[in-house]
């Protein structure tokens, strides 16, 4: 069992699997979203769900929580979420995550895990922008992995949360300028 448990943390602990090294935003958007984009389904992808009995089924909650509020400021921000005739639908899927410290799941169930244990975390994931009829307008892929542990300061998911930061100021500078008016302080 120790073992076992030996193992767990090591892979926890150990390095980013080389295939996520790298850091990466692919867009394939064509400049046809009419309006408002509107988050849509955030879906978890099969490898990550089995992942999940190790970080916690309520550590996805949480997480796809707060990708959902990233996306919906960041697009607000830039003019693209709103009240829109011509509706946008943005769904996403999360590939991967790696948290940059242990979940309290994992704390729990290895007797080697502690709080103060540092990884380099992060996230991959793609997401679909669909148009008002129903046709694909772009198509996204990003990962970010971080490569060196940040320091004491660091939460659970500080590295996933900044991935999830880092794709949504890509996707919106990807997306160019927003057909949404502008709002009424900054047209005076």
């Amino acid at each position: 069992m120790r073992v076992l448990a030996l193992v767990l943390v090591g892979a926890f602990i150990g390095t980013v699997p080389a295939a996520a090294q790298t850091s990466g935003f692919q867009s394939s958007y064509r400049s046809e979203a009419t309006g408002s984009i509107e988050i849509g389904r955030i879906d978890v992808a099969p490898g990550l769900r089995e992942k999940a009995e190790l970080l916690g089924e309520a550590e996805l909650g949480r997480l796809t929580g707060y990708l959902r509020d990233v996306l919906q400021n960041t697009l607000v921000a830039a003019d693209w979420h709103g009240v829109s005739a011509h509706e946008t639908v943005l769904n996403v899927t999360l590939i991967d995550v790696v948290p940059s410290r242990p979940t309290l799941s994992q704390i729990q169930e290895m007797d080697t895990a502690h709080y103060t244990s540092e990884a380099s975390g992060g996230a991959e994931l793609t997401a679909e922008l669909v148009g008002a009829d129903g046709r694909a307008i772009g198509q996204y892929s990003f990962r970010w992995y971080n490569t060196e542990p940040t320091g004491h300061d660091t939460g659970i998911w500080s590295d996933t949360r900044l991935a999830f930061s880092l794709f949504a100021r890509e996707l919106t500078d990807s997306l160019g300028e927003a057909p949404m008016p502008r709002r009424l302080s900054e047209s005076r």
